[in-house]
């Protein structure tokens, strides 16, 4: 399938709506204000109209072109703020409505979610999701890592020479058996304890538990975007424990509540151990008909889709209370400013996602003719960092570029209300609150040409070996972070893949999820590639 680049982002002034949070602006010592933006959060509240450089690529797809070319976008890396005599800090709307990424034009849909686009669509109704193996006629082909396999004809694989199989498709019962038919004779025999009822329990529930949750998912056009991030949304264990027993209803659910009760019905499926491979389309239904860019069977960004996924989570959740206005004292601290900053947007937005995936950045806007500084504080719900030029880098480079100082020049200048005049200024950002999953969006896309950045980052894969202390606003040693899921995209502008790769909680191997197709495991030396795209990581 073709993948598209994110589209650009540029957000309006005070009192506009915000998709991922909100944003403020405090005065320094002589009074002045600045915005910053979050990743994903609106500009200034003071009136300065701001394009969001480091949350997404500046890039936008041209829906009404026959040829599905990609189209650059003007737009500036970097916020461009304004200066505000006041201290004041308005309250954003989190509803996706407010939130316009692309033009009237560029939403129009060129399909529909009609039954009849797929043989089979329908059979499943809407109480459940599994079909049989029919609902897709199914073909052979050689998977990524080589094995010949059966597959959906709808998948799309990228070519590659076969070498040792390391896959096993889902649907069928065979390599199943054989899948476990080594362990389960081990745990018959050998050892005292099997001997017994209760050993003999005990030892299949542990094989359960480790076979939960590798269930495929079948691409029923152009979804393997939404498939990638389902998986690693799967695989996000505090989520996936919420899910599993969450239980709401279609009646007089909102658009969001009927995404989450679909969701939920999903991962509940997905993690029984019967399950093997799972059809999403009453997920895709209920997702486009609230965002219906998605009601096609486009070909679309996986970190956008993640964006606004979990906005649509969190709104059938929130249970935050709006209309509050917020003014902060000059003279506190920035840590008791970041503070009472937290505890207004909690309060305005408040439930499970939140608490799992937001952090908080602190953005510093200093003047360099009179040195007055300014410093804001926003939400993000991902960070997407740049990468450097060199084709093999480490991590923490593309995080040096994210965090490090830039300066405001020439049509980027803010006013500086103490200079009465357009002031060339520096800006930084730290992270000021570390969330308890961390989502990492490395911008692959390149914001000038129409290309994919093929650069390989190393990143980090083992347990705690991610250390984000020195990219915090306050000194502390106990930041670390374990990788758990990766979203790779595989081909280029012009055509590629979504797979994911995902560390089972309880095996604690990793497996490649290719729609349908689901590794038996993945070496950890095969994680980092110039493929990764998203990477999830848990706080530990």
């Amino acid at each position: 399938m073709r993948v598209i680049a994110p589209r650009g982002s540029s957000t309006s002034a005070a009192g506009s709506g915000s998709l991922y949070g909100t944003s403020s602006s405090t005065s320094g010592g002589n009074g002045a204000g600045t915005s910053s933006s979050g990743s994903g959060a609106t500009g200034s509240a003071s009136g300065g109209a701001t394009t969001n450089g480091y949350s997404r690529c500046n890039a936008y797809y041209d829906r009404s072109s026959s040829l599905s070319k990609f189209l650059p976008t003007s737009g500036s890396s970097v916020s461009s703020t304004s200066y505000s005599s006041a201290s004041s800090y308005y309250p954003s709307s989190y509803l996706a409505s407010s939130y316009a990424p692309r033009s009237t034009l560029h939403r129009n849909s060129v399909g529909s979610t009609s039954s009849s686009y797929l043989s089979g669509g329908s059979a499943a109704g809407p109480s459940t999701y599994r079909t049989s193996s029919a609902y897709l006629s199914d073909s052979s082909s050689y998977g990524r890592y080589g094995a010949r396999s059966v597959i959906s004809t709808r998948n799309v694989l990228p070519p590659v020479s076969p070498t040792p199989s390391r896959y096993w498709d889902r649907d069928s019962s065979n390599t199943t058996s054989r899948q476990y038919s080594s362990s389960n004779s081990s745990a018959l025999s050998g050892s005292s304890k099997y001997n017994t009822d209760e050993g003999y329990r005990s030892a299949a529930n542990v094989r359960e538990e480790k076979s939960e949750g590798l269930c495929g998912l079948r691409n029923i056009g152009n979804t393997c975007f939404m498939n990638s991030v389902i998986q690693c949304l799967s695989h996000t264990t505090e989520l996936t424990r919420f899910l599993r027993t969450h239980h709401g209803s279609r009646s007089s659910a909102t658009k969001d509540q009927l995404i989450l009760f679909e969701f939920a019905k999903l991962i509940q499926e997905m993690w029984t151990t019967s399950v093997h491979t799972v059809t999403p389309m009453d997920l895709k239904r209920a997702f486009s008909a609230k965002h219906r860019m998605y009601s096609d069977y486009n070909q679309q960004d996986a970190q956008e889709f993640l964006r606004f996924f979990l906005d649509s989570l969190h709104s059938a959740l929130n249970s935050g209370i709006k209309g509050e206005t917020l003014n902060i004292d000059d003279n506190l601290s920035d840590n008791k400013k970041a503070d009472l900053t937290w505890e207004w947007y909690t309060r305005h937005e408040n439930s499970l996602v939140r608490d799992l995936f937001v952090g908080q950045l602190k953005s510093t806007l200093k003047c360099t003719t009179c040195g007055n500084t300014s410093v804001t504080f926003d939400p993000f719900w991902d960070l997407s960092v740049p990468l450097p030029s060199s084709s093999r880098c480490k991590l923490e480079a593309c995080l040096d570029l994210f965090i490090r100082e830039e300066i405001l020049d020439g049509d980027e200048m803010p006013t500086c209300s103490k200079c009465k005049t357009r002031r060339k200024c520096t800006k930084s950002f730290t992270i000021q609150r570390f969330p308890k999953y961390l989502v990492i969006h490395l911008k692959r896309f390149s914001e000038t040409r129409w290309s994919k950045l093929s650069n390989i980052v190393e990143f980090p894969t083992a347990d705690r070996d991610l250390n984000m202390a020195s990219y915090g606003a306050n000194s502390n040693s106990n930041v670390h972070y374990s990788l758990y899921a990766i979203s790779n995209h595989m081909g280029s502008t012009a055509g590629g893949h979504y797979t994911a790769l995902c560390k089972h909680p309880v095996s604690r191997k990793w497996h490649e999820f290719n729609d349908n197709i689901v590794s038996d495991s993945v070496a950890e030396n095969f994680l980092v590639s110039s493929s990764a795209y998203i990477l999830f990581y848990e706080r530990t």
